[in-house]
């Protein structure tokens, strides 16, 4: 959804609020996809006069994460809390000499699927789990270890013995 801030600032109505949805019902990074179960937000500009508009996005995003150690599916939820002033009378250049990536601002429009989609990459967990004692998966089968125990040998060798383990291995095939 593309918002035109000229025509915005040009309007009688000084403030407007928007219950603004994803265009998708998954939310893509670069390395994965995760599934948007729920989406409460809402989407407040205020014309503050001089070419400047004040940009408030609140709301809960839901996500179907996977946990990073047994990969199950975990229902996360991402606060959103975005506030900032969009000052129209910058140019590009004024922009980038202050650093101020504006990513979601394309020329005069404000690009409402731009700005939740940084808002919740930036609010994503670091590590996700299904629960605090997840056992996570097997390393040599694959298995749900939280499920219950698989058949694998779990004796763990040292690694100073790998070249002999080699030999005996060697000697196995012939």
């Amino acid at each position: 959804m593309l918002i035109d801030l000229y025509q915005f600032i040009q309007e009688e109505e000084p403030t407007k609020v928007w219950t603004p949805k994803p265009e998708t019902d998954e939310f893509k990074t670069k390395d994965s996809s995760y599934d948007i179960v729920d989406c409460d937000l809402k989407l407040g500009l205020r014309n503050a006069g001089n070419k400047k508009v004040d940009c408030k996005l609140e709301g809960i995003v839901e996500l179907m994460i996977p946990c990073d150690l047994c990969l199950e599916p975990v229902l996360r939820k991402i606060d959103i809390d975005f506030h900032k002033e969009l000052d129209m009378n910058k140019s590009m250049e004024e922009k980038i000499e202050e650093l101020d990536e504006e990513c979601f601002l394309i020329e005069n429009s404000l690009d409402v699927d731009a700005l939740i989609h940084n808002e919740i990459l930036i609010n994503l967990p670091m590590k996700v789990l299904c629960k605090d004692d997840c056992k996570g998966i097997c390393r040599k089968c694959g298995a749900n270890l939280n499920m219950g125990s698989c058949r694998c040998d779990q004796a763990e060798l040292d690694p100073r013995m790998s070249k002999i383990l080699d030999v005996f291995n060697q000697f196995k095939e012939v």
